[in-house]
């Protein structure tokens, strides 16, 4: 049985149930949340954020691998629970995965993902993120739950 999740989980709870910290907690909220099948995100682009000082000074662009970032975290959110400790999860592969626009500050990201197959510890998530709407990158992600 799942846990249907309707709320949103504001940046306090999502830190919580994350192991990553600033700079590298990237995900700021989660608008749906349904444990063990999907969820859906939001990742705000701020001009602000210091990846833009070097990628790029002059032309600011938000970088690809950071998409991919924010979507596992919010994978790992799918294969947790509400337990006390943040879950522990390894990004374990990438496939398939396209950018298919260029997302910049004021770009508000909405980042969907889907549990496909299971194999022990190893899940795959098929992922979408969005801008205004706008597919800007898909992929299918895996995710390795740590045994400790």
């Amino acid at each position: 049985m799942t846990a249907r999740r309707d709320v949103a989980i504001e940046p306090a709870e999502v830190a919580r149930r994350l192991p990553h910290r600033h700079p590298f907690l990237l995900l700021d909220r989660v608008d749906d949340l349904e444990i063990g099948v999907s969820a859906v995100g939001t990742k705000n682009i701020s001009i602000t954020d210091p990846v833009f000082a070097g990628h790029f000074p002059d032309n600011p662009i938000y970088p690809g691998v950071h998409m991919v970032e924010v979507a596992a975290q919010l994978c790992g959110l799918i294969g947790s629970s509400d337990e006390r400790e943040p879950a522990l999860g390894y990004l374990a592969s990438i496939k398939r995965f396209k950018f298919l626009a260029l997302v910049v500050p004021g770009d508000q990201m909405r980042i969907s993902a889907r549990a496909g197959a299971s194999i022990g510890a190893l899940t795959e998530f098929a992922v979408e993120i969005t801008v205004a709407g706008r597919v800007v990158a898909t992929g299918v992600l895996a995710i390795a739950r740590s045994a400790g």
